[in-house]
């Protein structure tokens, strides 16, 4: 019961408000990745009943947007994202879901059974750091950057003066940074990178495609006195299982 909460309050909060990268609405900078390892003969099953969801709450007519991601390295999981301008947003309903109380909890309960974990995370975005398009795309290269005790304003400026600028100049058309707030250590900063896929990473990208040799070799030297450690994943999106409502 108590893990059939926790599912129905994350996916309801989901409504009530995205990828790793899906372009954040006005103000809407916090953002919520709720991680799901799925049974291993339940992912079908899984499936299906995400589609059933979003195909739920677009007829019902919500606003707001969710995005599915499935891990290609580590743990295979799936991650649902989105974001919300207030922590009050996160715990509250969509109105708009009011009439399919019903229908919501049998999804929930399916979800829940096909579920075998959940873990439940909540960061800022940075805007400023952030470089946007007009698409989501395939993949996304993530990082989970632990910073040293006290080092993380200095990081924040090495973005900011640094690896911000790299990766417009490398030609990076989504990036995304934000700051740990709850569920992980605050110490951290979580980034994303768009990419068409592994071929992508044949060669430099995003940061050391946009510096010269010497700034690289500096940049690694400084990064060095700042970062504990770094964390890189690699995801893929899964349009049929996200939620984006038609442009008004």
């Amino acid at each position: 019961m108590k893990r059939l909460f926790a599912f129905q309050r994350c996916w309801c909060a989901a409504l009530a408000l995205t990828v790793f990268c899906l372009p954040c609405l006005a103000q809407k900078n916090l953002r919520t990745i709720l991680f799901v390892k799925v049974k291993l003969d339940q992912e079908d099953n899984w499936k299906a009943s995400v589609k059933d969801y979003a195909a739920l709450v677009r007829k019902d007519g919500s606003e707001q947007q969710f995005t599915v991601w499935e891990s290609q390295t580590g743990l295979h999981m799936y991650a649902v994202v989105w974001y919300s301008s207030t922590f009050k947003d996160i715990g509250e309903n969509d109105p708009k879901l009011k009439d399919s109380a019903a229908d919501l909890a049998t999804l929930f309960a399916r979800l829940n059974g096909q579920s075998d974990s959940l873990e439940y995370w909540i960061d800022e975005m940075q805007p400023d750091f952030m470089i946007r398009s007009e698409n989501i795309p395939a993949y996304v290269r993530t990082a989970r950057t632990r910073v040293l005790p006290g080092k993380m304003e200095e990081m924040r400026a090495v973005f900011r003066d640094q690896i911000v600028p790299a990766m417009k100049k490398s030609g990076a058309s989504d990036y995304g940074v934000a700051i740990a707030r709850y569920g992980t250590p605050t110490n951290e900063f979580h980034s994303y990178m768009g990419v068409n896929g592994w071929a992508d990473l044949d060669g430099p990208v995003g940061t050391q495609k946009g510096m010269s040799a010497s700034e690289w070799k500096a940049f690694l030297d400084k990064i060095g006195t700042l970062v504990e450690s770094t964390q890189w994943d690699f995801w893929k999106y899964h349009p049929e299982l996200s939620y984006l409502p038609p442009q008004k």
